[in-house]
């Protein structure tokens, strides 16, 4: 039987809080969204009663927070990508413009340049450039609505390949096996 040793436990639970701070730092905005479809989902279920069509209904609604939490996710992909450059390089313009495509973008990478201490220039930035807090639409949008429907656009939103990061931004949770202490 294995055992962990105290300073390895309280390093993996500090570890995962950092891990699960920057998830939700990154989708603070969806998250939030997130929780209200799952209320409103709630009260409907409540006050829906017993109509033929209640439980389709409901199991269609309760798509739409996963496919917000889809969105999340990769946005903290982003907030890693970001978290990574700005690691290796500084607050660099052309690192912040590469995330202002939307508003939970900039939500990202303003998370990550606010855990690195670049926050001031993250906002100067998204100001300088004209993004104030109600643009929530992506950018191309207003001039490619049909962009919505397309591959590209499914692909980078709710999709996201897994960013692995060229350093090591958060504890590895498999790699203390120094820390074991072995019992019998």
């Amino acid at each position: 039987m294995t055992v962990l040793s105290a300073e390895t436990v309280v390093a993996r639970a500090s570890s995962w809080l950092v891990y699960a701070a920057g998830y939700l730092s990154a989708g603070k905005l969806l998250h939030a969204i997130t929780v209200t479809e799952l209320l409103t989902i709630t009260a409907l279920a409540i006050f829906i009663g017993d109509h033929p069509l209640a439980s389709p209904a409901l199991v269609s609604l309760c798509l739409v927070p996963f496919f917000t939490q889809l969105d999340a996710r990769s946005r903290f992909q982003e907030y890693k990508r970001v978290m990574d450059q700005l690691a290796r390089y500084g607050p660099n313009r052309r690192i912040f413009k590469s995330a202002a495509g939307s508003r939970c973008q900039r939500d990202a990478a303003l998370a990550a340049a606010r855990q690195l201490g670049y926050a001031s220039h993250c906002r100067t930035c998204f100001s300088t450039a004209g993004y104030r807090w109600y643009h929530l639409l992506p950018d191309v949008v207003n001039g490619h609505p049909r962009f919505l429907i397309s591959a590209v656009f499914w692909r980078t939103t709710f999709f996201m390949p897994t960013y692995q990061s060229r350093q090591r931004l958060f504890h590895d949770f498999n790699s203390s096996s120094a820390d074991v202490l072995l019992s019998a």
